[in-house]
């Protein structure tokens, strides 16, 4: 039986075994409106039998009655636990029962349990295998840590398999040119690009997150807030760990990161796959406007 509020449109399958034939009112546990969700059964009038006036039992009255008919939705079901996960909630409840914390469904965030190793292996997988259910799952919540540990161990195992590819010849070093974007600033020097890389990734970090969010803002779809757009950037960066592949590895990480961004930014902040693609591409153009100007200037000075 499918039950919906006609105030605000929250709706809830409900097994029709557990609501009494005689419940016809219901709660809604959203927005709290009171509202019939199916007709009454008549009742069947008997013949009073009359009582010696001692033995009468005092009348249920209607009111009693009817509260308890409109609490019968709230008291089966709860909230939906999606809508429960995404506005930062960490509690999980079912009726009858107290409320427990839930653990977070990404491994990277349940290192207590997990493990660091396991922790970042299963966000690894489950960013690159199956990034829709990974990023419909994901909780958008204010702490920023987690997801910037994340994005900075994948970008010091970037470095590290460019050095060794680099110093194998396999691929250009990390201070020469052609190397990581970047790199560049640090010189040749590995152990500044080992420390002083961090820094650097954790202010692109920032940067991206923002300026994505901002064309997503443009287009009206930037539902989830900065943090939604901040841990979609942050984890969508996981398939760069395919750097430790020489020559087509940071190539093909780099095309996997782009498509887990899509995702992410389409199913955190539910929005379409047509808006995503135009904010992931405004940045790009409002660059090519800017270069196509200032090239302008310049032939216009030059001449």
């Amino acid at each position: 039986m499918k039950i919906q509020c006609p105030k605000c449109g929250f709706s809830r399958e409900v097994d029709a075994e557990k609501v009494p034939e005689r419940a016809s009112r219901a709660t809604c546990p959203k927005c709290g409106h009171k509202f019939p969700f199916r007709e009454p059964e008549p009742e069947v009038v008997s013949e009073p039998v009359l009582e010696p006036e001692e033995q009468r039992e005092p009348e249920e009255q209607p009111d009693q009655e009817v509260d308890k008919q409109e609490d019968i939705w709230s008291s089966l079901e709860s909230l939906d636990s999606e809508e429960q996960e995404r506005s930062g909630a960490g509690f999980r409840k079912t009726a009858g029962e107290k409320s427990q914390p839930s653990r977070s469904t990404v491994p990277w965030e349940d290192l207590q349990s997990r493990g660091v190793v396991d922790g970042f292996f299963q966000t690894i997988k489950q960013v690159m295998l199956s990034p829709m259910h990974f990023f419909k799952a994901m909780p958008v919540d204010t702490n920023f840590a987690p997801p910037l540990v994340f994005y900075l161990v994948v970008a010091e195992i970037q470095v590290l398999a460019r050095f060794f590819w680099g110093m194998a010849g396999m691929a250009p070093h990390i201070g020469s040119e052609g190397g990581m974007p970047g790199l560049g600033m640090f010189g040749a020097n590995s152990v500044l690009v080992l420390f002083l890389y961090p820094v650097l990734m954790t202010v692109m970090l920032f940067f991206a997150s923002g300026l994505n969010h901002i064309c997503l803002t443009a287009v009206k779809s930037g539902q989830a807030g900065f943090w939604g757009s901040f841990k979609v950037v942050a984890y969508s960066n996981a398939p760069m760990v395919l750097a430790i592949v020489p020559l087509i590895g940071p190539l093909a990480g780099m095309i996997w990161a782009v498509v887990c961004t899509f995702l992410g930014f389409k199913l955190v902040h539910r929005t379409t796959g047509g808006r995503v693609v135009a904010a992931m591409l405004l940045p790009v153009i409002i660059l090519l406007v800017i270069s196509s100007f200032m090239l302008i200037i310049k032939g216009v000075s030059g001449g």
